[in-house]
């Protein structure tokens, strides 16, 4: 994928996951970033409508660990409710010495003849894992996901 479209897919880091880099010019942009490599790694983000909503709400001392806790719980909606999201509009702020995501997504159930599955992504790990503030340039994430 193109780095216009907030991500791209890093093939020679990894063999047997997926790994993919992510921009934003914000947190918020970046966090949202992930989340469509998320979901464009297990499905065709063109074949999901929005017909579900669903509210995330998280906090963690430690920014790192709250965007692999955001991409986790996209993983356990996929896993626990069968729902691919497409649209992510995602809102990330410190206060109070946490940090706090509100994540508005929108999707559907997976359809088995209408989705084309492509991985089934276990989770998002913590293997060469990177989230850096660059100074001028916004955000920049690389997660690998276990498949």
């Amino acid at each position: 994928m193109a780095k216009e479209l907030g991500y791209r897919f890093l093939e020679n880091l990894v063999t047997a996951d997926v790994a993919f880099e992510a921009f934003g010019k914000n947190l918020n942009e970046l966090f949202k970033n992930c989340a469509l490599a998320l979901a464009e790694t297990m499905a065709d983000l063109r074949t999901i409508k929005p017909k579900v909503q669903k509210l995330i709400k998280l906090q963690n001392k430690d920014l790192n660990n709250l965007l692999i806790d955001f991409l986790n719980e996209l993983v356990y909606y996929k896993d626990a409710d069968y729902l691919l999201f497409s649209k992510f509009k995602v809102n990330v702020k410190k206060e109070n010495q946490l940090w706090k995501l509100v994540a508005e997504l929108s999707g559907e159930p997976i359809d088995w003849k209408k989705h084309k599955l492509k991985a089934d992504v276990k989770a998002a790990t913590w293997h060469l894992f990177e989230l850096q503030e660059k100074k001028g340039k916004g955000w920049r994430a690389q997660v690998v996901l276990d498949i």
